[in-house]
């Protein structure tokens, strides 16, 4: 039972993974999990609130002067054993991130010190600079995407004293910047997180212990919940919203949360559907894809199809005029393939499409599941790769740096790695929005047009948690802070 006495009050979360707490690294965030576990052990230079407005987070002051971004680092922050995390290990942080190089979400290099290849955390990055308890962040000019890219945990700030010297790994996971600490974790999912007493997000109302349990399936997690084996199931379960909302209106000892419709589910090509079928040919298959969702979900409340990847009514939505030629792309149809299709399913609740939906629709389709993001593989596994999956992702009604950058890092929009990395200098380097935004809505355009991918579905991110709980969690985002669920 969860413990209601103020310091030792216990929240035991389903969380969907079984992986120990040393798979998660912040310069290596592929699935949803990985970030929502990081966001809550670290913190980064500053953080975006529940209505999407930028705040201080290990920075208590950013502020601009000039082409320099002055960032104040918050007094008192400390390690849960009282060690000062100080501008030293922002630098550190900052450093270690070029060294590795290897973020999803934004892309630090073509903004600071680029050009210069940092080998170790020593050598100097002459846009890096320590002045007293500030960070100063030089570059070629007011950069509009450089303060949100730094609310990623991406940019997680980690204490030096926590990595290896050598290889930069990170080998203790109680000595972290963020509100939770590791206290346990027997290497399979099960793993134990504790207050960190100096966090600037502590309050006496929020869990004070936070115990992972892993519950890899939608039944598996509903069941102990029911069961009162866990007091909250995550916005990323393999409970979705579609056996989360009725769940909650069965039972009224859970409170409810809901997302705006920002989930999108959609059928994604990879580098070896794209070679091998041709436009038309994708075309068919996606229409056919659109068809089984369209089955399974016309009745169920919070899911309504969607035929493109950004909203449109959001600021990167197509024109009337790109729309309407999407729109006769689709009516005029695709060429059935002549060799089957191999279709890989990224995440649990799709399952149906492999059954007697896919006889219906798609005969010729093999699907399986597969756990890893093709995008994010080299290429050199390609021959591997299914032809196409089906996976979901969290969009943004706006211009969002780190869901852009991410998404094209993913491959979601058919670029090269090379051809990524060139298209996201580019559109960091535009300083006019409106150029900006024509330039990504054409890139949604291509990938539309070119059948790359197919949009599905938009849907709510769930949450349960059992009261005497509530949530504060934002309607914007899909993360799920551990310090924004408390105790009445």
């Amino acid at each position: 039972m969860t413990n209601t006495n103020g310091q030792d009050q216990v929240l035991r979360v389903a969380f969907p993974s079984d992986k120990p707490a040393t798979d998660y690294e912040p310069t290596k965030i592929h699935f949803d999990s990985q970030y929502i576990f990081l966001e809550n052990v670290y913190s980064p230079l500053v953080e975006f609130d529940k209505i999407g407005a930028l705040r201080g987070g290990v920075a208590e002051h950013a502020d601009w002067v000039g082409n320099e971004l002055r960032l104040t680092i918050r007094p008192g922050l400390k390690t849960e054993n009282g060690t000062p995390i100080t501008a030293a290990d922002v630098i550190f942080s900052l450093k270690r991130l070029l060294v590795l190089s290897s973020n999803t979400h934004g892309n630090f290099k073509d903004l600071v010190c680029p050009g210069v290849q940092l080998k170790t955390v020593e050598d100097d990055c002459p846009d890096l600079k320590q002045d007293g308890n500030v960070v100063i962040i030089k570059a070629e000019k007011r950069e509009p995407f450089l303060l949100p890219m730094l609310a990623a945990i991406d940019f997680a700030i980690i204490p030096r004293s926590s990595t290896d010297p050598n290889t930069l790994k990170i080998i203790n996971y109680k000595e972290t910047s963020g509100p939770y600490y590791v206290t346990k974790d027997d290497g399979h999912g099960h793993i134990e997180l504790k207050i960190n007493p100096y966090s600037y997000h502590v309050t006496k109302d929020i869990p004070q212990t936070v115990e992972l349990v892993p519950e890899l399936t939608a039944e598996s997690s509903l069941k102990a919940l029911l069961n009162d084996q866990v007091d909250l199931i995550t916005t990323i379960d393999a409970a979705r919203a579609d056996k989360v909302l009725p769940f909650a209106e069965k039972h009224p000892e859970f409170r409810l949360h809901a997302t705006k419709a920002i989930r999108e589910t959609f059928l994604l090509f990879t580098a070896r559907g794209l070679k091998d079928f041709s436009v038309n040919q994708r075309r068919f298959i996606s229409d056919k894809v659109r068809g089984i969702f369209s089955d399974i979900y016309k009745s169920t409340p919070g899911f309504n199809p969607i035929d493109t990847f950004f909203p449109s009514f959001s600021d990167v939505g197509l024109n009337s005029h790109e729309q309407a030629e999407i729109d006769e792309l689709k009516r005029l149809g695709g060429t059935r393939p002549e060799r089957p299709i191999e279709i890989g399913l990224l995440h649990q609740g799709h399952e149906k499409i492999c059954t007697e939906m896919i006889r219906k629709y798609l005969p010729n389709a093999h699907c399986s599941p597969i756990t890893n993001i093709p995008g994010f593989e080299s290429d050199s596994s390609a021959a591997k790769m299914p032809d196409a999956y089906v996976a979901s992702t969290d969009t943004s009604f706006q211009e969002d740096i780190n869901l852009i950058s991410y998404s094209l890092n993913a491959g979601l929009f058919g670029l090269t790695k090379p051809e990524r990395a060139d298209w996201l200098a580019k559109y960091m380097s535009i300083d006019d929005k409106h150029k900006r935004i024509q330039m990504l809505r054409k890139l949604q355009f291509d990938a539309l047009s070119s059948a790359t991918i197919a949009p599905l579905l938009s849907s709510p991110y769930t949450a349960l948690v059992r009261k005497p709980w509530h949530f504060e969690l934002p309607a914007i985002y899909a993360n799920d802070p551990f310090w924004l669920i408390k105790r009445d």
